[in-house]
């Protein structure tokens, strides 16, 4: 959109153009990964079970399990029964039909905000370990972890299983991050701040073997919808409340393509809407609203593991404006551009209406 200062006709026009300035500068102030973990709740993994009948005592007993995974657990989950003897409306009945040779009772784990044809992100008979790990696992609590204790992202380097090639992506990734999390600088001040954790630039790594069964459902969940390279190494950043970007794979994983990912999640943004914005949630259990109470007694659905990290040392926090990298994966910076141009416009506009009072 091509401003025209020229437009502005009165002192009402000016005080809403005033206001807007000063509110973008306010959200642009704020980096993408600290208005992601205070603003952007984590969308819902829907869980179907599909049950012939009443379901027995067992089968009731892991559906309760599912359902209370929400509120004891906090994980991001929707849990349905759906009786395939009953009447079933449309989708449910489409989605049943689509299964592969299923025996009630049939779990179907669906990601956020996708179509009907869409194919599960999981499929199979409900049991108690299905349960345990559709809801939570040792990587994904490292993972909140880290974020719930302010860490800009957690990267997670899902391996290949070779021993040279896994080591190699550890390697630059470990280095790549600790050189970052001293190059990238945050905004001088940070309105808008609810959350009294400290602002930081620091990042985390947690490495995930794709043949770990009690990673297996998490393993499936971050390749979702993509080719799944299973001869290569692919890493992923995580931020906010488990927004992941997409992943780097192979011999993409190198200095500058990381520093383009990370850049893109420490700069400035003054898009609010998560929707808007890249990436995608992962299913995790964690208490987010927690980052608010420093006194809340628990911050991850099950028993706290130790933070991800580099290395036993914090990262400092920074204090210098970030002037982020260009590329397909950066985003959110227009925003302050808009925000300057806005109170330009407005300083402009105050001398014309003043020179025209006199």
């Amino acid at each position: 959109m091509k401003l025209q200062w020229w437009r502005v006709r009165s002192r009402r026009t000016l005080a809403v153009a005033l206001l807007l300035g000063a509110s973008l500068a306010g959200v642009a102030a704020m980096p993408t990964f600290r208005q992601a973990l205070e603003r952007w709740p984590a969308a819902d993994y829907e869980v179907v079970v599909f049950h012939r009948g009443a379901p027995n005592d067992d089968a009731q007993e892991l559906i309760d399990q599912l359902r209370a995974g929400r509120a004891k657990k906090f994980a991001n989950v929707d849990v349905k029964a759906v009786d395939v003897s009953g009447q079933m409306d449309a989708a449910m009945e489409d989605l049943w039909t689509c299964q592969t040779n299923p025996a009630p009772p049939w779990v179907v784990v669906r990601a956020p905000n996708t179509s009907a044809d869409a194919s599960p992100v999981w499929s199979g008979p409900l049991t108690e370990a299905l349960v345990g790990a559709v809801l939570d696992s040792p990587a994904r609590r490292k993972v909140a972890e880290g974020l719930l204790r302010g860490m800009s992202a957690v990267w997670v380097l899902l391996e290949c299983g070779d021993a040279a090639r896994d080591e190699a992506a550890v390697d630059i990734l470990a280095g790549e991050l600790h050189r970052l999390e001293k190059k990238l600088t945050l905004p001088p001040a940070t309105p808008g701040l609810h959350s009294p954790l400290p602002m930081r630039v620091a990042f985390g790594l947690v490495r995930v073997t794709r043949t770990d069964p009690a990673e297996e459902f998490f393993v499936t969940s971050l390749q979702h919808g993509k080719v799944p390279y299973s001869a290569r190494p692919v890493a992923f950043p995580v931020f906010g409340r488990g927004r992941m970007l997409g992943g780097l794979v192979g011999r993409e994983i190198v200095a500058d393509e990381i520093e383009q990912a990370c850049a893109s999640i420490v700069s400035t943004s003054a898009n609010e809407s998560k929707d808007q914005s890249p990436g995608r949630d992962l299913l995790l259990a964690a208490n987010w609203s927690s980052i608010f109470d420093p006194g809340a007694a628990s911050s991850v659905g099950t028993p706290p593991a130790k933070a991800p990290s580099l290395d036993a040392s914090p990262a400092s926090t920074q204090a210098a404006t970030l002037t982020p990298r260009s590329g397909w994966r950066t985003y959110g910076t227009a925003g302050g551009a808009l925000a300057v141009a806005i109170v330009i416009v407005a300083s402009v506009a105050v001398r014309r209406l003043k020179s025209r009072s006199s």
